[in-house]
């Protein structure tokens, strides 16, 4: 039958499109669903660059992930024969005792990764955009860099329709249903597939319709992102040669992190909060605007950490995180659809590891074991707590 498929990904953002990208050689019959266009800029997807770490202050359980995705990254960068990855090194800012510094020691530590810390006054040679307070000290990392974030997926979906994918946008998926030995899939505009298992990757849009399952561990939210240029002489102390990723944990725990520009047409640098000015939202089509109180109190921080950066941002964005309760990640398998494999939320911090997980799904979605062990992002630990 042509509506039948060995594989199914729904949802075509950086998660989908590394699943694709990755299952595509594996099998005879692989389709893509997205429901809006290639290259466009809602969900979690959106955006010219994204920060990869292995010091990971968020725990060691990500390590074996991390490790899989940066080889990943570079076979991605490798096989496409364009530039993904700047190596910029990375640099994780904060007090001693803070959780960004204290944290990124202990997994460079225990996965042996290169790193060196620095006291204030060293940073501020090494690093003379930042203005940093004495007690505070640098983590550096210098395998760390930053990811051509669109331009990667783009060339994921490409790699993926290369192996022999299908892909079809503009039609988003209304159900699955169990079928016999098989997953119906029901689209918006009356098309009915058949396959033999399917990944659904669709972000916040997830608990919709598709697995409402989840819909009490997941909570969409929004989160505004900013671009700031360098003040007039200061250009150079900001490009990707000499600015490095970076995350800076401020004394109220707030943490942001922030990424030099790689591409042409993104103005100046990104900066965010990555645990503030979040608010609860439905996702939604429609972009609304950043509010000004956010604008204003990025501004006067970018003033006092980056004061050769104009404070007043040239543009700003909300995008979505789809947080969990424990801010980690949910990927594993359904239990209410056959041979139906997920990886969503990933928190505001999972597009580094899309390589990885991607890999993962793949794996599973055609009954092989995952490179990479999935069981403290399982669903279950939710479960065990009620």
């Amino acid at each position: 039958m042509n509506n039948s498929y060995d594989v199914i990904v729904i949802g075509l953002g950086i998660m989908g499109a590394a699943a694709l990208w990755r299952v595509a050689p594996k099998c005879a019959r692989v389709l893509g669903v997205d429901a809006f266009g290639p290259s466009h800029c809602y969900g979690s997807s959106q955006g010219a660059s994204r920060i990869f770490r292995r010091a990971y202050w968020e725990g060691e359980k990500y390590l074996q992930l991390l490790n899989q995705a940066d080889l990943l990254w570079n076979e991605l960068e490798d096989v496409t024969e364009r530039r993904l990855l700047y190596r910029t090194g990375g640099v994780f800012i904060g007090a001693k005792s803070s959780r960004v510094v204290a944290g990124s020691i202990k997994t460079a530590k225990h996965g042996k990764i290169d790193h060196e810390v620095w006291m204030a006054s060293d940073a501020r040679k090494r690093m003379p955009a930042f203005n940093l307070q004495d007690e505070m000290l640098a983590v550096y990392e210098p395998g760390a860099y930053a990811i051509s974030a669109s331009e990667a997926r783009l060339w994921m979906l490409n790699e993926a329709v290369r192996c022999g994918a299908i892909t079809e946008f503009g039609n988003h998926v209304l159900k699955l249903e169990n079928h016999g030995t098989a997953i119906r899939v029901t689209t918006k505009n009356g098309r009915i597939y058949f396959a033999g298992s399917v990944i659904v990757t669709v972000g916040p849009w997830v608990t919709n319709n598709l697995m409402p399952e989840f819909k009490s561990f997941l909570e969409p939210r929004q989160v505004p992102i900013y671009w700031f240029k360098p003040k007039v002489g200061a250009d150079k102390l900001f490009s990707h040669e000499q600015f490095p990723v970076f995350l800076y944990e401020r004394e109220d725990s707030s943490l942001l992190y922030g990424v030099p520009s790689i591409v042409s047409n993104e103005l100046g640098v990104k900066i965010g909060f990555h645990n503030r000015q979040q608010n609860s939202i439905s996702p939604s089509w429609k972009s609304a605007p950043v509010q000004d109180m956010y604008k204003n109190e990025i501004s006067s921080i970018i003033q006092s950490i980056l004061p050769k950066l104009d404070p007043i941002p040239t543009q700003a964005k909300n995008c979505f995180y789809t947080m969990t309760r424990d801010e980690s990640f949910l990927i594993g398998i359904s239990k209410e659809f056959k041979s139906t494999y997920f990886a969503s939320a990933c928190s505001g911090h999972g597009f580094k590891f899309a390589p990885a997980i991607g890999d993962a799904l793949a794996n599973m979605a055609i009954a092989q074991k995952p490179n990479c062990s999935l069981l403290a992002f399982s669903a279950d630990r939710f479960n065990s707590s009620l």
